[in-house]
């Protein structure tokens, strides 16, 4: 069987306020990407019967020389034994996360798809190795972590101490956590199934903040669920680099590996 990793790296980081696309800043010397995609390209990372083919990077078309770079980088100074076979390529991102995997999805040619955030770079090989095997049995599973608190959903309610136009967020409910999961990645689908789900979303311009978010919504004739997307307990280290403090935070991580 034949993987197509698809690495979503189009957005700007607004939330970073590194003035750059934060995968692109340094950590240790390389780029953040660097460290994501050698997590990726683990030879331990993938199942005996699996075979890595290319790795797909969704990127705004002006940063695709940077990320060639990174390429570069990576098969020249990593000790991954990267295979003759195996291609780094670019694809032109989309307005959204969303469309930016859609338009790598409609490229890949593996037999499944693995969807990896380019800002996670702490993925060990054993999580990946673990969300493959749950992935081929059910068809499609993602790494995430249970809660360990309280979860509450909000209401915005006006709030009389100031002004009937003040919002102050209010307890509208609270959810049973041992049924709430954080999701993270990678995700892990049969390439014909996120297309299906894609195709779907796109009819019923549907935008979700993951790819299982859309995989979720197949739904038969009957009603019924088309099947479950499976759950591999992740980790805290395998966090998103989404604020500048969290750069600092993988960097003293990676120290410790």
């Amino acid at each position: 069987m034949t993987i197509s990793i698809i690495v979503p790296a189009a957005g700007c980081g607004a939330r970073a306020g590194l003035g750059r696309n934060k995968v692109l800043c340094d950590l240790h010397g390389r780029p953040l990407l660097w460290w994501t995609l050698r997590a990726l390209a683990h030879p331990e990372a993938l199942l005996p019967d699996m075979t890595l083919r290319e790795i797909i990077v969704a990127a705004r078309h002006e940063e695709w020389e940077a990320i060639e770079a990174v390429f570069a980088q990576l098969e020249l100074g990593s000790t991954l034994k990267l295979g003759s076979t195996l291609k780094l390529r670019c694809v032109e991102g989309g307005r959204s996360r969303q469309e930016s995997v859609h338009n790598a999805a409609r490229e890949a040619g593996g037999d499944w798809l693995l969807v990896h955030d380019a800002a996670r770079p702490l993925l060990t090989p054993t999580l990946m190795q673990r969300v493959l095997q749950s992935a081929r049995t059910s068809g499609a599973a993602i790494v995430a972590l249970p809660v360990s608190d309280t979860v509450k959903v909000a209401a915005p309610t006006p709030c009389a101490a100031t002004d009937q136009s003040t919002l102050q967020p209010t307890i509208e409910a609270t959810l049973d956590r041992n049924r709430v999961w954080l999701a993270q990645t990678p995700q892990v689908f049969r390439r014909e199934l996120l297309l299906q789900a894609f195709e779907q979303a796109e009819r019923d311009q549907f935008e979700g903040t993951d790819c299982a978010s859309l995989v979720e919504r197949l739904l038969p004739e009957d009603g019924a669920a088309t099947f479950a997307v499976a759950l591999v307990e992740g980790s805290a280290r395998n966090f998103k680099v989404t604020y500048a403090d969290d750069l600092e935070r993988a960097a003293a991580l990676l120290n410790e590996a």
